[in-house]
């Protein structure tokens, strides 16, 4: 199964104040906007990512610009199990379990 890369991604946007959260939406989608810790979740495309970071940055009501990384997440667990295995071998358990008893 092949994964698609989408073409809009998520960026963490800190702010000052919330007051100016509307002047935001004309750079992108508005996901969320939290008012107690001052942060927007922003969903721009892929391609114009490098230039809005910059160009929001500049504004004067942001404090810093990040990446969201939860696109970047594989939202399938193929394979996960496997990995857990080979990180946490049974062995050790009964060994471990052996002892106490």
């Amino acid at each position: 199964m092949t994964e698609q890369l989408s073409g809009r991604v998520g960026m963490v946007i800190w702010l000052y104040t919330t007051k100016y959260v509307n002047k935001l939406k004309r750079y992108g989608l508005v996901h969320y906007v939290s008012k107690n810790m001052n942060y927007v979740i922003l969903y721009v495309n892929r391609e114009e990512r490098e230039e809005l970071s910059k160009t929001i940055g500049k504004l004067h009501f942001v404090r810093k610009v990040e990446d969201a990384h939860q696109c970047d997440i594989p939202k399938t667990f193929e394979g996960i199990l496997d990995e857990v295995d080979q990180l946490n071998p049974k062995k050790e358990e009964k060994d471990f379990f052996e002892t106490i008893i």
